[in-house]
């Protein structure tokens, strides 16, 4: 049984089971959730007899770097992370001038099926426990130190992983454990709109990005099979709830394809759909895979898009890529390690 995945209650009650004072509990759970600790060796606060019965009971998952990358043009990190069962996701590490900011995977593949997108090309082949997404942040904080922020937008569609996510989130802004802010987790959703409203109605009040990448559903729709079930008017009404119950302004993540997604009119349609509402629309360069004809945003092209949107009032703005020379974008390692 993992023991990385359960909270204060659920561990108070398996330490007293085992017959341990309930005190113990708190001192393992400090000793996993602040410390970063995998190992029952390392508990030295713990009795050997008691390190012993948690060594008998319980484990830890295994997650493995594979396989490190290094920008040679920024401080970018990217790690091939390899599961128990020998499954691969990716993780990235980002240091910026003011924060330390981590993008996690939340599946092993993806089932959304966007045709931009490296993640999907694969397959989907299953959710990440709650204690391997524990892992994996935890991982990374033994190699780079603690970090301030937390993306979930590496492989995988994370609501589509609802409920581990969630328990996830629930033992990361713990106050007796990590005690991470809300307002330093992103979770990135291709659209899935029954699940946005789900979100809303927890407690926690974190930043949400939704992918749209379209302004009109007939083109969504060829790019994006989940516009099949939920249209953009869909989204803007769960993003308007969500904005509503948590006050967190919402991010429209749009990549931005030359003569596909930044016409004329795609800019009116998107002035159109976000002239009054309080959303933050971040532009993104596209970075090109094999099954995907469009060639690499140019400079000029996604910076005369910002100009357009912001003329129309709009609050546009271009996110700055890191790790552009060791493929950071989600799935791209993965799927040439595969091969």
């Amino acid at each position: 049984m993992y023991i990385n995945d359960k909270n204060l209650n659920e561990l108070e009650e398996l330490i007293v089971n085992l017959g341990e004072k309930k005190f113990r509990a708190k001192q393992i759970y400090r000793q996993i959730h602040k410390n970063a600790i995998n190992s029952f060796e390392q508990m030295t606060d713990l009795s050997l007899k008691l390190r012993k019965k948690l060594i008998d009971n319980f484990k830890f998952p295994k997650i493995n770097v594979l396989k490190t990358y290094s920008s040679k043009v920024d401080s970018t990190k990217k790690y091939l992370l390899q599961l128990e069962d020998k499954n691969i996701v990716e993780a990235v590490f980002m240091n910026y001038d003011d924060r330390k900011t981590i993008c996690i995977s939340s599946q092993i593949g993806c089932k959304m099926g966007c045709k931009f997108c490296a993640s999907t090309k694969n397959g989907f082949v299953r959710n990440l426990t709650v204690s391997e997404l524990i892992e994996q942040v935890y991982l990374l904080e033994r190699i780079n130190g603690n970090i301030n922020n937390i993306v979930i937008m590496g492989i995988g569609e994370p609501l589509d992983n609802f409920d581990n996510i969630i328990k996830f989130l629930n033992l990361l802004t713990d106050k007796k454990g990590r005690n991470l802010s809300h307002r330093s987790i992103t979770i990135s959703t291709s659209g899935l709109c029954n699940r946005i409203y789900d979100l809303a109605d927890t407690d926690l009040d974190i930043k949400l990005a939704v992918s749209l990448h379209y302004a009109f559903d007939y083109k969504r729709r060829q790019y994006m099979p989940i516009a099949n079930k939920f249209s953009i008017d869909d989204i803007i009404k769960a993003t308007d709830y969500y904005f509503k119950k948590t006050n967190r302004r919402v991010s429209f993540e749009y990549v931005v394809i030359d003569e596909l997604n930044n016409t004329k009119d795609d800019i009116k349609e998107l002035t159109r759909l976000f002239k009054h509402k309080n959303v933050h629309i971040n532009l993104i360069p596209l970075n090109p895979i094999e099954e995907f004809k469009y060639e690499k945003t140019k400079n000029n092209v996604i910076d005369k898009m910002q100009e357009n949107l912001n003329k129309n009032g709009l609050n546009a703005t271009i996110r700055h890529s890191m790790g552009i020379d060791i493929d950071a974008s989600c799935g791209q390692l993965r799927n040439n390690y595969m091969r």
